[in-house]
């Protein structure tokens, strides 16, 4: 086994768990996988042969739910461990929070308002090199992660200035969803519609952002941002 997800809590749309697309991301790129369903109680996993993804979910890290605690442990062993250095660490969404918080508690704020939809990211030190990335997040990590040795913004734009870091060679989170189709933004946006009015967003505008930006999003986004850090192209 390649990559071991670990799964947590919540559904992108009924039908669809925050694990779903990243699983036949993997495969369709040759990597096998098997899930580790965080919300149960810790239990040996077995270790895979190349790397850790943690995946989006529901709940915020600041619940004192015990598998919550459990997964920022986890998160925080395998970062920090040197007997974990021979894994990627990638973190999507709320696993990119979970990785924030390991290596900097009191990392994740809640946003002003609600990111959803297609929207665009550029590098801190490039305007120029811009991605556009499918986007559902309401809580934000503070851009003093970057004050952590070893921690660099990779992305970032004018909503939320940590949109991607990377801490070392191994271990990078990102708040977007490089797994999601423009069909399931467009699913996941009418399945959270009273979430994104509750976080002061506009399902409206939510739909016209997935049409006009979807000719710009990379059908090899997942690949360059998460299997080129899990197994590097030769």
């Amino acid at each position: 086994m390649d990559v071991l997800i670990c799964v947590a809590d919540g559904v992108i749309y009924d039908g669809l768990d925050y694990a779903d697309r990243i699983a036949e991301r993997l495969s369709e790129a040759g990597l096998t996988s098997a899930r580790r369903n965080l919300t149960s109680l810790p239990a040996e996993s077995p270790r895979p042969d190349l790397a850790y993804v943690f995946t989006g979910g529901q709940t915020s890290v600041h619940s004192d739910a015990e598998w919550m605690r459990s997964a920022i442990d986890l998160t925080r062993c395998l970062v920090t461990n040197p007997e974990s250095a021979e894994y990627a660490v990638i973190g999507i969404c709320l696993g990119a929070q979970l990785i924030a918080e390991a290596l900097r508690p009191d990392s994740i704020a809640s946003s002003s308002a609600i990111e959803v939809g297609l929207t665009p990211v550029a590098q801190p030190h490039d305007r120029q090199a811009e991605l556009v990335v499918p986007s559902f997040h309401y809580q934000s990590i503070s851009p003093e992660i970057s004050s952590v040795p070893g921690v660099r913004v990779e992305w970032r734009n004018e909503h939320t200035a940590v949109q991607a870091f990377s801490y070392g060679d191994r271990v990078f989170g990102c708040q977007f969803h490089p797994e999601l189709t423009p069909a399931d933004v467009h699913k996941l946006i009418d399945f959270h519609a009273d979430v994104i009015t509750r976080w002061q967003g506009d399902v409206a505008a939510a739909h016209r952002s997935v049409d006009r930006h979807t000719p710009a999003l990379a059908g090899d986004l997942f690949d360059r941002l998460v299997v080129d850090r899990i197994r590097p192209r030769g």
